[in-house]
């Protein structure tokens, strides 16, 4: 069943109601509040509540991405009013662009946070890192030296497993590690409000860097094979499958042959058919030069000094190319 909503409405994500906008939801400041409106419609809300239960009002204050303040939430209770909605308009005088995690129990946390790491961080270590030309040049100025620090050594974790193919690769990265850095650095200060910013902004640098496992498609797996040169690159890397590809024991008189009579017998293992000597390929060859001469008028010893000329002489590619092993006796 396809469910209408008209303008100035709006289906409550609770009780699946379509209403009207204008009574029957709440004003919201909320970034994830695309619509600035609360998703729950104010019935839901306040059936949901139990204002004497202070889970209960953490719970609702969380789905509406608002922040609970004691003496606000005192005074709406103690008014004449309807109590939540009291407590959100008294809200926007003074904390209009709070969330849920700038609440007090937030803070509180936040400051304890802020106590440890003051504590165990000696003022000393945070200027001990040596920023030199550099690093200025790699990650840009206006950081602090523990910053620097901070991203050379995920740097350093990440370069291991992360291939940078080409400079927007590279810029990538280091975004995503600058980003990154930063949220944890203000998460382990207690910040939660930056630590959720930065880690949005590294996020997003991860997704365009293509760190982000979800966002790898088959091609990024597999190292991006997906041309010739790229599975020369591959192959090269993998010691492993080397014993079972074609080897050439020294330059082969022409390349294009060796290709062509490689590809040659290619098709004829899919097809089951015996393998042929390169001796064949080159006879016929052979064969349509001449006729090719003679549908010019050449006569023999014309043909014979034209081929010459050529220098169309037999070599035995036997003698510089060895199958795969798998083609061998063995």
């Amino acid at each position: 069943m396809t469910i209408t909503i008209k303008e100035n409405q709006k289906q409550c994500v609770c009780c699946g109601k379509v209403k009207s906008t204008k009574i029957n939801f709440y004003q919201s400041d909320s970034k994830d509040h695309f619509d600035s409106l609360v998703p729950y419609c104010k019935a839901c809300l306040k059936k949901g509540l139990d204002e004497s239960n202070e889970k209960s009002v953490h719970e609702t204050l969380s789905k509406i991405d608002k922040p609970f303040v004691q003496d606000v939430w005192d005074k709406a209770v103690d008014s004449n009013k309807e109590t939540l909605g009291t407590y959100l308009s008294s809200l926007n005088i003074k904390h209009k662009d709070w969330s849920y995690f700038d609440g007090e129990m937030f803070r509180e946390i936040k400051q304890e946070l802020v106590e440890a790491v003051s504590e165990a961080t000696p003022v000393q270590n945070q200027s001990t890192f040596d920023v030199t030309d550099s690093i200025y040049d790699k990650w840009g100025f206006g950081y602090q030296p523990e910053e620097y620090r901070l991203f050379e050594h995920k740097y350093k974790k990440l370069e291991k497993s992360y291939s940078e193919k080409t400079a927007l690769h590279t810029e990538g990265i280091l975004n995503y590690i600058r980003y990154q850095v930063k949220a944890e650095m203000a998460s382990a200060q207690g910040d939660i409000k930056a630590a959720k910013e930065w880690g949005q902004l590294a996020s997003k640098a991860a997704q365009d860097a293509k760190l982000n496992v979800s966002q790898l498609s088959k091609s990024d797996i597999s190292g991006g094979v997906d041309v010739l040169s790229q599975l020369f690159d591959a192959v090269e890397t993998e010691v492993g499958i080397l014993p079972l590809l074609p080897q050439v024991m020294e330059q082969p008189y022409d390349d294009a042959d060796l290709i062509i009579w490689a590809i040659i017998n290619y098709y004829r293992r899919l097809e089951d058919k015996p393998q042929i000597a390169y001796r064949d390929i080159w006879n016929f060859y052979d064969e349509m030069l001449g006729e090719h001469f003679e549908t010019q008028g050449f006569d023999d010893s014309q043909i014979e000094e034209y081929k010459s000329k050529r220098n169309n002489v037999f070599r035995d590619l036997e003698q510089v190319y060895k199958e795969p092993l798998y083609e061998g006796d063995e």
